[in-house]
């Protein structure tokens, strides 16, 4: 896998163990540094949208007899398909934690 597909696993979010101070502290610290989930998700969101769009590229371009190596076709197209697996994965986890909570009593 690639830098940037792991991009989401290498995050760390604002309620983690750094240091002291409330979980309030925190999250005003890390919504100033810009690691919120929300940003952290958009952020892994356009680096999926970008791989796909650079193996499109690619592949265009091996369609139009512009490219003298096609391994490098068939790396960024499989960067691309992992990068949108996990990115689908971690999206089917969040959905199955948001069930979970909402099928609790209250």
């Amino acid at each position: 896998m690639s830098a940037v597909t792991l991009n989401l696993l290498d995050r760390t979010l604002p309620f983690g163990d750094e240091g002291k101070g409330s979980a309030v502290q925190k999250k005003d610290e890390g919504t100033k540094r810009g690691t919120t989930f929300a940003a952290v998700l958009k952020e892994s969101m356009e680096n999926v949208n970008d791989l796909q769009h650079v193996a499109d590229e690619k592949t265009r371009k091996l369609a139009l007899g512009e490219v003298n190596d096609i391994s490098e076709v068939v790396v960024a197209a499989s960067e691309a398909e992992m990068s949108l697996r996990l990115f689908m994965e971690i999206r089917n986890k969040l959905v199955d934690a948001y069930q979970q909570i909402a099928r609790m009593p209250v």
